[in-house]
Protein backbone atom coordinates (compact mmCIF):
# COMPACT_ATOMS: atom_id res chain seq x y z
CA UNK A 1 0.00 0.00 0.00
CA UNK A 2 1.24 3.65 -1.01
CA UNK A 3 1.28 6.47 1.54
CA UNK A 4 -1.86 7.79 -0.52
CA UNK A 5 -3.62 5.04 -0.56
CA UNK A 6 -3.50 4.64 3.32
CA UNK A 7 -4.62 8.39 3.19
CA UNK A 8 -7.49 8.00 1.48
CA UNK A 9 -8.12 4.80 3.45
CA UNK A 10 -8.17 6.79 6.81
CA UNK A 11 -10.33 9.57 4.83
CA UNK A 12 -12.88 6.76 3.70
CA UNK A 13 -13.21 5.09 7.40
CA UNK A 14 -15.87 6.19 9.44
CA UNK A 15 -15.75 7.11 12.95
CA UNK A 16 -17.59 4.87 15.17
CA UNK A 17 -21.30 5.79 15.85
CA UNK A 18 -20.51 6.22 19.71
CA UNK A 19 -18.36 8.93 18.94
CA UNK A 20 -20.79 11.00 17.37
CA UNK A 21 -23.52 10.39 19.96
CA UNK A 22 -21.02 11.26 22.57
CA UNK A 23 -19.93 14.54 20.77
CA UNK A 24 -23.70 15.27 20.01
CA UNK A 25 -24.44 14.59 23.62
CA UNK A 26 -21.65 16.98 24.51
CA UNK A 27 -22.81 20.00 21.78
CA UNK A 28 -26.24 19.45 22.52
CA UNK A 29 -25.27 20.38 26.95
CA UNK A 30 -22.96 23.67 26.02
CA UNK A 31 -25.78 24.63 23.70
CA UNK A 32 -28.78 24.54 26.55
CA UNK A 33 -26.37 26.09 29.34
CA UNK A 34 -24.08 28.29 27.62
CA UNK A 35 -24.91 31.18 25.54
CA UNK A 36 -22.34 30.20 22.53
CA UNK A 37 -20.94 26.55 21.95
CA UNK A 38 -17.26 26.57 22.35
CA UNK A 39 -15.18 25.93 19.31
CA UNK A 40 -13.84 23.39 20.34
CA UNK A 41 -16.89 21.39 20.95
CA UNK A 42 -18.18 22.38 18.11
CA UNK A 43 -15.32 21.21 16.08
CA UNK A 44 -15.09 18.30 18.10
CA UNK A 45 -18.78 17.23 16.75
CA UNK A 46 -18.32 19.09 13.20
CA UNK A 47 -15.16 16.23 12.84
CA UNK A 48 -17.11 13.51 13.64
CA UNK A 49 -19.92 14.38 11.77
CA UNK A 50 -17.48 14.78 8.31
CA UNK A 51 -16.02 11.56 9.37
CA UNK A 52 -19.79 9.87 9.51
CA UNK A 53 -20.68 7.44 6.99
CA UNK A 54 -24.30 9.19 6.48
CA UNK A 55 -24.27 12.20 4.12
CA UNK A 56 -26.71 13.74 6.22
CA UNK A 57 -24.31 14.25 9.38
CA UNK A 58 -21.69 15.02 6.93
CA UNK A 59 -23.50 18.21 5.49
CA UNK A 60 -24.10 18.91 9.05
CA UNK A 61 -20.59 18.64 10.07
CA UNK A 62 -19.88 21.06 6.61
CA UNK A 63 -22.77 23.39 8.35
CA UNK A 64 -20.87 23.41 11.47
CA UNK A 65 -17.27 24.04 9.78
CA UNK A 66 -18.72 26.72 7.87
CA UNK A 67 -19.56 28.37 10.92
CA UNK A 68 -16.26 28.26 12.88
CA UNK A 69 -15.24 29.94 9.87
CA UNK A 70 -17.32 33.17 9.38
CA UNK A 71 -17.05 33.23 13.30
CA UNK A 72 -13.73 34.90 12.22
CA UNK A 73 -12.04 31.89 13.49
CA UNK A 74 -10.56 30.75 10.63
CA UNK A 75 -7.95 27.88 11.62
CA UNK A 76 -6.19 25.66 9.39
CA UNK A 77 -8.08 22.83 10.88
CA UNK A 78 -11.38 24.25 10.11
CA UNK A 79 -10.25 24.64 6.51
CA UNK A 80 -9.60 21.61 5.76
CA UNK A 81 -11.92 19.09 7.48
CA UNK A 82 -13.97 21.46 5.43
CA UNK A 83 -12.29 20.13 2.45
CA UNK A 84 -12.63 16.53 3.90
CA UNK A 85 -16.30 16.53 3.99
CA UNK A 86 -16.91 18.03 0.87
CA UNK A 87 -14.38 15.22 -0.63
CA UNK A 88 -16.59 12.43 1.39
CA UNK A 89 -19.70 13.64 -0.56
CA UNK A 90 -17.61 13.67 -3.64
CA UNK A 91 -17.86 17.48 -4.10
CA UNK A 92 -14.34 17.59 -5.58
CA UNK A 93 -14.54 21.38 -7.17
CA UNK A 94 -15.78 22.36 -3.26
CA UNK A 95 -12.58 20.18 -1.56
CA UNK A 96 -10.23 21.57 -4.19
CA UNK A 97 -10.78 24.86 -3.23
CA UNK A 98 -10.69 24.22 0.01
CA UNK A 99 -7.35 23.11 0.28
CA UNK A 100 -6.02 25.22 -1.75
CA UNK A 101 -7.35 28.19 0.79
CA UNK A 102 -5.04 26.00 3.92
CA UNK A 103 -1.96 26.11 1.57
CA UNK A 104 -2.66 30.21 0.96
CA UNK A 105 -3.09 29.86 4.98
CA UNK A 106 0.20 27.38 5.68
CA UNK A 107 1.87 26.92 1.76
CA UNK A 108 3.34 23.31 1.70
CA UNK A 109 1.17 21.85 4.48
CA UNK A 110 1.39 18.05 3.71
CA UNK A 111 -2.39 17.30 4.48
CA UNK A 112 -3.65 19.54 2.07
CA UNK A 113 -1.26 18.76 -1.19
CA UNK A 114 -2.09 14.77 -0.54
CA UNK A 115 -6.27 15.74 -0.30
CA UNK A 116 -5.28 17.85 -3.33
CA UNK A 117 -3.63 14.76 -5.40
CA UNK A 118 -5.86 12.34 -4.62
CA UNK A 119 -9.22 14.06 -5.39
CA UNK A 120 -7.26 15.28 -8.73
CA UNK A 121 -6.66 11.25 -8.92
CA UNK A 122 -10.10 10.61 -8.33
CA UNK A 123 -11.51 13.70 -10.78
CA UNK A 124 -9.67 11.97 -13.71
CA UNK A 125 -10.70 8.18 -12.42
CA UNK A 126 -14.19 9.58 -12.80
CA UNK A 127 -14.01 11.45 -15.98
CA UNK A 128 -12.30 8.00 -17.51
CA UNK A 129 -15.05 6.15 -16.07
CA UNK A 130 -17.69 8.09 -17.55
CA UNK A 131 -16.03 8.54 -21.14
CA UNK A 132 -16.04 4.70 -20.94
CA UNK A 133 -19.43 4.24 -19.68
CA UNK A 134 -20.53 7.06 -22.81
CA UNK A 135 -18.34 5.20 -25.14
CA UNK A 136 -20.21 1.87 -24.30
CA UNK A 137 -23.42 3.36 -24.17
CA UNK A 138 -22.54 4.76 -27.98
CA UNK A 139 -21.36 1.39 -28.93
CA UNK A 140 -24.56 -0.24 -27.84
CA UNK A 141 -26.71 2.46 -29.34
CA UNK A 142 -24.60 1.91 -32.46
CA UNK A 143 -25.17 -1.73 -32.70
CA UNK A 144 -29.13 -1.78 -31.64
CA UNK A 145 -29.71 0.96 -34.88
CA UNK A 146 -27.77 -1.73 -36.61
CA UNK A 147 -29.80 -4.28 -35.43
CA UNK A 148 -33.25 -2.26 -35.86
CA UNK A 149 -31.88 -1.47 -39.53
CA UNK A 150 -31.23 -4.86 -40.33
CA UNK A 151 -34.66 -5.89 -39.17
CA UNK A 152 -36.35 -3.34 -41.40
CA UNK A 153 -34.19 -4.30 -44.65
CA UNK A 154 -35.27 -7.66 -44.20
CA UNK A 155 -39.07 -6.48 -43.85
CA UNK A 156 -38.52 -4.38 -46.49
CA UNK A 157 -37.13 -7.44 -49.22
CA UNK A 158 -39.92 -9.70 -47.48
CA UNK A 159 -42.04 -7.44 -48.30
CA UNK A 160 -40.87 -7.34 -52.01
CA UNK A 161 -40.54 -10.75 -52.22
CA UNK A 162 -44.35 -11.45 -52.39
Amino acid sequence: MTQLDDIIEDLDAPVDERDIIEHERLYNEELQSKPVVSSQTQFGYAYVLVKSPYDNDIRKGIRLLEELCQSGVDQRDFVYYLAVGHYRLHDFTPAMKFCQRVLEMEPGNQQATQLLDIIKKKRKKDAMIGAAVLGGGAVALTGGLLVAGAVVAAGIAAIRRR
